[in-house]
């Protein structure tokens, strides 16, 4: 007896689906290879979109017998269409700034920076972000490198990683930093042998600096973030979770609520809630109210985070045992203290995001998240730790148990000069082994969300991919991976930028699969991801991003 295979199957449900819904689908769009990353139904050739929303997916037949007389009908010509992409972490730029990225020498770092300035009016700030130990000789920043070029005018200089900060002479005496000012309780103000301040301001000391530049303008902020959302869209993001500690400034806050109300959100955007110790109940009710009222909306809220260590580069980042050369980092959490926050935010129901990217941080948060559950009883809670670099191994199988979200960025698993000479030199072999691992909460059974951590890095999710398949930079290298035993498929990798990230931010049932009912969020890629080399994936473009039936990005030349 003949059996229908499983798309006809998945079809003839659909079929149903579409006739209990009544009017015919908006838009059609057939001849695709169709990633759904639906389990029961993981592969389709066309798909159909009434609203904002999939309709039906199954066969080029079945869904083209579902049009009327006004359903436009696109035809993808065999490309490969995945749902819309899903950055689980990821920041809006406070202001731009001179970009140092892979600068890899002092004096690039202050040619971009003296380029830059030219722009600029006369005895303004001078800002930049990207740099990282390596450009600097010994691996070591100091404010005569920046005094060289910049005498009489202030400048400060974010490291890549945003964790620490290099400012000019001029801006630490507008700051009063002398070599009488003492450490702030979450930061540290380097200092050289005589015990003068080298520039050098880690975690809460950047903000003495900082805090002196001038605000952004309303209109500033709201220009900024428009230009970021149509990068995201350009680069097939749907969806973007804001992961800033602090929460949005009210100049962010109004340009988000800005860009809804004239509709100009042409990304979904979870915006972030502060952790802070201490905070009144009325206060989370409000918080919670918030959350309530924003579910499935463009802008929506739901989660706080705090952040309780630095990062590996900066040394900051808190681990069980020393560095190479020294130190454990900072912790700038108590236990107490943590422990306290998080069940009092839990007891209101909202979820909490930690930053934690040492092993000995990433214990506290785990031990914060199970005295949570000890204290309010069990429920569907899906915390999350945030950037979960070097776990220890010991840890891995809490993250299941308590039902814990990786919060993971593949793309810091690029082997760049950074991570070579000076990020696995000061963990070791041991730990820099199982760094930037996405294996290890996949064989644990952990949901991992991916994200890109932007601006640190791209948020280009088909380089996060590539760097997670390959562990290789663009050129290659090192031969044959950078600890390749903990590569994934790229199917994994889809699966975590996508499905899984929908996941941990509670929106499994509106988005984050290709699937009838769910937002049609989707993308049309140039190449078929799942079957090239991986070395082409840097090669593939976007030529199509779609986000609940709108179309916020095509690509010139893509016809309609």
């Amino acid at each position: 007896m003949h059996r229908p295979s499983r798309l006809a199957c998945l079809g003839l449900v659909l079929l149903a689906f579409v006739a209990r819904a009544g009017e015919p689908p908006d838009r059609l769009f057939v001849n695709a290879l169709v990633w759904t990353g639906d389990e029961s139904a993981p592969g389709a050739e066309a798909f159909a979109v009434r609203g904002d929303r999939f309709v039906a997916v199954g066969t080029n037949s079945e869904v083209r017998r579902l049009a009327g007389p006004k359903s436009v009908v696109t035809d993808l010509g065999g490309r490969r269409v995945v749902p819309g992409f899903n950055d689980a972490h990821w920041h809006l730029p406070s202001r731009r700034s001179a970009r140092l990225d892979a600068a890899g020498s002092v004096a690039v770092v202050q040619q971009r920076l003296v380029e830059y300035a030219r722009a600029l009016p006369a005895g303004s700030w001078v800002v930049g972000r990207g740099w990282m130990p390596p450009d600097f000789p010994d691996n070591t920043a100091d404010k005569r490198y920046l005094d060289a070029v910049f005498p009489d005018r202030p400048v400060v200089i974010r490291d890549r990683d945003g964790h620490q900060a290099l400012a000019n002479s001029w801006a630490l005496a507008l700051a009063g930093i002398t070599r009488q000012t003492p450490d702030p309780a979450d930061g540290i103000i380097v200092r050289d042998a005589r015990g003068e301040p080298t520039g050098l301001l880690k975690e809460g000391a950047a903000s003495l600096v900082t805090e002196l530049l001038p605000p952004l303008t309303a209109e500033d902020t709201y220009a900024l973030l428009l230009a970021e959302l149509e990068s995201a869209a350009s680069l097939g993001l749907t969806s973007l979770q804001d992961a800033t500690d602090v929460g949005l400034t009210e100049n962010e806050r109004a340009a988000v609520t800005r860009a809804v109300a004239e509709g100009k959100m042409i990304v979904r955007y979870r915006a972030p809630l502060p952790l802070e110790k201490d905070v009144p109940a009325e206060q989370l009710v409000r918080y919670s109210a918030l959350r309530d009222s924003t579910q499935g909306g463009l802008l929506s809220y739901g989660f706080a985070k705090a952040i309780i260590d630095g990062t590996v580069d900066a040394k900051t980042a808190y681990m069980l045992e020393p560095y190479v050369g020294g130190g454990t980092g900072l912790p700038m959490w108590s236990q107490e203290d943590l422990d306290r926050t998080v069940a009092a935010f839990d007891r209101a129901g909202i979820q909490v995001e930690i930053h934690a990217i040492g092993d000995g941080a990433i214990r506290m948060a785990l031990d914060a998240y199970a005295r949570a559950a000890q204290v309010n009883g069990p429920r569907d809670r899906r915390h999350r730790v945030e950037h979960v670099e070097v776990p220890a191994l010991a840890d891995l199988p809490r993250f299941r148990a308590l039902g814990v979200i990786a919060s993971t960025q593949p793309i810091g698993a690029t082997p760049d000069v950074t991570t070579l000479l000076n990020y696995a030199p000061l963990l070791g072999p041991e730990r820099s082994a199982r760094a930037y691992d996405p294996r290890q909460f996949d064989d644990a059974g952990a949901v991992q969300a991916f994200g890109s951590d932007y601006p640190v890095y791209t948020m280009d999710p088909l380089a996060g991919i590539y760097a997670c398949v390959t562990r290789q930079t663009r050129d290659g290298q090192p031969p044959g991976g950078w600890y390749p035993q903990n590569r994934i498929s790229v199917a994994a990798s889809l699966r975590h930028y996508t499905r899984d990230a929908a996941y941990a931010s509670f929106d499994e049932s509106r988005k984050g699969t290709i699937t009838p009912g769910k937002y049609a969020d989707f993308v049309v890629l140039s190449r078929d991801v799942l079957a090239i080399p991986p070395r082409e994936l840097l090669d593939t473009r976007v030529l199509l991003t779609v986000m609940g039936g709108r179309e916020t990005y095509r690509a010139a030349g893509f016809g309609r």
